[in-house]
Order: structure tokens, then sequence, then C-alpha cells
């Protein structure tokens, strides 16, 4: 499945340069596809987070994607336009904080690791049930 490997992408089209550039095609769309995979691997950055822990540095996104610091916030702006994510971005802190994703086909690890979140939720949700229940008891009995 589609992963936004951008790096491996840029082995690829590295090592097929002289083939690539013979295909006018492949010449003209370069930059179209380069766009979508860094899309793609933004979408997989926040995908692949818990849903509390989705405010990404600037830093962190640049990594990931394989573009310079000063264009993660245009990165962003094209996946907010897109609706590809929602959030907020502040560009003083250099974050975004994503609320929401575009949901997607899921490859079998992707399922394992949310059934494992899906998992540790429901673990907090009964230990918080339990404190409930201890620390609010006597309240209720009053």
């Amino acid at each position: 499945g589609a992963r936004g490997d951008v790096h491996g992408f840029q082995r690829v089209a590295d090592s097929n340069a002289e083939a690539i550039q013979k295909q006018p095609t492949l010449v003209s769309r370069a930059e179209a596809v380069k766009e979508k995979i860094t899309l793609l691997a933004l979408v997989n950055m926040v995908f692949e987070r818990p849903s509390l822990e989705r405010t990404l540095s600037f830093e962190d996104i640049s990594d990931r994607v394989g573009v310079p610091l000063d264009q993660v916030e245009w990165v962003i702006m094209r996946a907010l336009s897109l609706n590809l994510i929602k959030g907020t971005m502040d560009e003083v802190d250099q974050t975004v904080d994503v609320s929401w994703v575009m949901p997607r086909a899921l490859t079998n690890k992707q399922m394992t690791e949310l059934a494992t979140r899906f998992g540790e939720w429901a673990v907090k949700v009964s230990k918080t049930k339990d404190y409930m229940m201890e620390h609010t008891g006597a309240l209720l009995n009053q």
C-alpha cells in the first residue's frame, strides 16, 4: 500500500534518473507526484500517532516528509486545504495540532496497531470508571 515513503521514493527516482528523463510524461508529472508523496507522508505521520498526541512540530514534519523547514508551513496548508487533515497551525511555536485525519484503507500491520491502541484505550476507560466508582460512591450514598 501507499505509505508516503519520501526517502524511498527519492532513492528509486535517483537510481532510475536516466530512464525517467527519457519519459516525457514522468518528467512533466514529477512535481505532482512528489507533492502527493509528501502529503501522504504527512497523513501517515498523523495517523500513526495516538489521537491525544497529534501536536506535531515543524521540525519533526520536515524530517519525516523530506522538505526543508521553511516549506513545512506550505505542506500543512496544502493538506488542510485538501481536507486531508483538520487542525490548527501555530506559526510562532512552529507546531500543528491535528484534530482529524482523512480515513484510509489500512494494512494488516496498521490494523494490528489500531487494535492495540483500542485495547489500551479500553483499559484506560475501565480504570477511570473504577476510580470514579471508588471515589464517588460515598457521594452517591449520602
